[in-house]
């Protein structure tokens, strides 16, 4: 889960002096693609990171909480115990204080096994005041060339820094490479540090698919960004052509968009996969790495067919039709069912997890 990462020409177009996602967008052998529906805007990380990991809306939460801080209990049923239950290490990394978003105890109560932080990043790279990605994909080559057995199954969970805001300062160890140019060149030195940003990631997410592109380990790696960054407000509102108050709410996903990817270094179908809600996204890496589903995360693909996009703005169809919760809640609503179905299994999970284990968990017997 790449910070901030985002291509903020989903909500309009702009020209740059050079393209900032040459490699992302090169990628089309052995690779999923898509537009992932992220819960948040500008911060509140976790909250994506929440969903990615259990498959549960924040939509469903109380207004304005945050999931990390009371939503994650000892044993919480997520994509870590599912992998953990079929023989995976589970692992997570960090270039920040483990205290951070409460990352500590959430992990320890999804069961992961490690957690590498900011202590175990001693003299990496820094770009600007963060650990750079491509120091950080250093760190995560390091760790996985140190298991035991190349054999081993490892699950590795990678959360980075280097993009996070803010944008207005300038620093002796990053240099301006991308900018905006047209009628909007100088207007938002925010957006040009962040593009600029942009193309640092790009080259180190291609120094990552190099590596294990001669890794004889079959390896995959599922790269999202958590949310679009915190620039100029006059910037999203030249480029979309309205005042972000004037938007319509069924148009306002554009903000909530960042790129998605599953790549292999094996044989897999390449795939397009337009817009999807984060809720999904962990059910459709354990779809397409072929491994053992709970009957939840089997219920969010069946889910999924109906409702790609799941929101706390609203919920689209695969017709890309916007519906409001309050429309999709309604009993005339022929969509209510499934929808009622979804929040039962999310109340279930976050609260009584443990009577039901049975939908979230493969290891019932314990």
């Amino acid at each position: 889960m790449n910070e901030s990462f985002s291509d903020l020409k989903v909500a309009g177009e702009f020209e740059t002096n050079q393209e900032y996602f040459p490699f992302l967008n090169s990628l089309k052998e052995n690779t999923m693609k898509g537009s992932l529906s992220v819960p948040v805007f500008g911060s509140l990380t976790s909250n994506s990171e929440f969903e990615f990991l259990t498959g549960d809306s924040v939509s469903l939460l109380p207004a304005n909480s945050i999931a990390y801080q009371f939503n994650v209990k000892p044993n919480t049923y997520s994509l870590v115990s599912t992998l953990k239950s079929q023989g995976y290490e589970t692992v997570a990394m960090h270039p920040y204080p483990k205290e951070n978003w409460n990352r500590q105890e959430c992990y320890r109560n999804m069961g992961i096994d490690e957690f590498l932080d900011i202590e175990d990043y001693e003299d990496s790279e820094l770009l600007r005041n963060y650990v750079s990605d491509r120091a950080d994909y250093e760190k995560l080559i390091e760790r996985v060339e140190s298991k035991e057995n190349s054999e081993d199954k490892l699950f590795l969970f990678n959360v980075t820094m280097q993009n996070h805001g803010g944008y207005e300062t300038l620093y002796d160890n990053f240099d301006q490479e991308v900018w905006l140019t047209g009628k909007l060149k100088g207007k938002y030195p925010k957006a040009d540090q962040y593009l600029s940003l942009m193309k640092r990631s790009d080259e180190a997410l291609e120094y990552l698919i190099s590596y294990f592109e001669k890794s004889t380990e079959p390896t995959m790696i599922v790269f999202f960004g958590d949310h679009q960054p915190s620039v100029e407000d006059e910037f999203f509102d030249e480029i979309s052509g309205t005042p972000s108050n004037l938007v319509k709410n069924k148009d306002r996903l554009m903000w909530y968009q960042t790129p998605f990817m599953i790549w292999t270094n094996y044989e897999t179908r390449a795939e397009e996969k337009g817009k999807m809600g984060a809720i999904y996204l962990s059910s459709e890496v354990l779809k397409r790495a072929g491994v053992n589903m709970t009957p939840y995360q089997q219920f969010l693909l069946t889910m999924e067919e109906t409702f790609p996009v799941v929101h706390p703005i609203g919920c689209f169809n695969k017709e890309g039709t916007y519906y409001s919760w309050e429309a999709l809640q309604d009993p005339e609503s022929p969509y209510r069912d499934l929808i009622m179905d979804y929040e039962y299994l999310v109340y279930n999970h976050i609260f009584d997890g443990k009577k039901y284990k049975e939908m979230f968990s493969l290891d019932t017997d314990k």
